[in-house]
């Protein structure tokens, strides 16, 4: 059985710092959530990576673009809460704003006034582009004006053209819906082979086969657009795998799923993140695991992620 943490932990020391703005790019560097599967953690590692960036100084901006906006919820920003005049991801893709109005900082729910209303402290350097349920127009809206299909190659040109000036340290991730549709093609497009797509699997269900549909996936996307409207290079570095075995969460089939993928993309599988019943409480309580419960299963876990991504810490704690 396999019952130990991934054999690329160990290299985690020696993973030099990532490189924000690499080949001398002038647009933040793009990690992407992306699988054609529900379920499969793409929403919880983009939120709690995120939570663990920004607590470790980088300045992280998430792109909630999946029309069920969990990404936003766990950010502490439900539509029901949203003021009227913020703007969101659906203005922002649409022309109406730009990526600064579509943004609010993260924040965390602490507790709820006398009257029932919610209080909330603000995540330090954390920001998300607020989600919005009528994301679901978006491939008719991209269909019916193809114009507007490159309106994130597009964000990433304001700054290569000097119109926009990304922050030190700065980075963005973006959480997918579950699908291949036209919005998720109209992001992917915009990353060249410095960013990274990472595909969280569940160790617990199929999601190995919808892995190697990914791969797919972005080849013919590269052989479709590379070179044309956008770079187009989206490119998998690494495999995430999920809800890993623990002691009390130990079936036989999870074990061989773990070592299935750890033998069919060897050196691409980052540190297990175990299963936990911690990450599920994240949505209903407003606050993700590495605020909540720090020293959890889910918080030590991504903060090795982080680790082998090329993340350390920019701020670590004195003594």
């Amino acid at each position: 059985m396999t019952d130990k943490l991934s054999g690329t932990l160990a290299k985690t020391a020696l993973v030099p710092a990532r490189d924000l703005l690499p080949r001398g790019r002038r647009h933040p560097l793009i990690i992407a959530m992306a699988l054609a599967a529900g379920g499969t953690a793409k929403t919880s590692t983009t939120t709690i990576l995120g939570t663990i960036l920004a607590l470790r100084g980088y300045i992280v901006r998430i792109f909630d673009l999946d029309p069920q906006c969990n990404s936003s919820e766990i950010c502490g920003r439900r539509e029901e809460h949203r003021e009227p005049e913020q703007k969101t991801v659906w203005d922002l893709i649409q022309g109406l704003c730009t990526l600064d109005e579509a943004t609010v900082p993260a924040r965390y729910r602490t507790g709820y006034d006398d009257d029932g209303n919610p209080l909330f402290k603000e995540v330090p350097n954390l920001f998300v582009v607020h989600g919005d349920s009528q994301l679901t127009d978006t491939d008719t809206l991209l269909a019916n004006k193809p114009q507007k299909f490159n309106w994130f190659y597009n964000l990433t040109g304001q700054y290569t053209k000097g119109d926009m000036e990304a922050q030190d340290r700065e980075v963005w991730l973006l959480d997918l819906p579950a699908n291949y549709g036209k919005l998720t093609v109209s992001a992917l497009i915009a990353m060249t082979e410095d960013d990274e797509v990472i595909p969280p699997l569940l160790v617990t269900g199929k999601e190995s086969g919808a892995l190697e549909k990914l791969l797919k996936e972005l080849l013919a996307m590269q052989r479709e657009f590379s070179g044309d409207m956008a770079p187009a290079t989206p490119t998998v570095k690494h495999v995430l795998l999920c809800a890993t075995p623990t002691s009390s969460h130990n079936a036989q089939e999870y074990h061989d799923t773990v070592e299935e993928v750890e033998r069919d993309y060897p050196g691409m599988v980052l540190p297990y993140v175990r299963h936990s019943g911690v990450t599920a409480k994240q949505y209903r309580r407003q606050v993700t695991p590495p605020i909540s419960d720090p020293k959890s299963a889910p918080s030590v876990d991504y903060e090795k992620v982080a680790d082998a991504l090329g993340f350390p810490d920019l701020e670590p704690a004195e003594g």
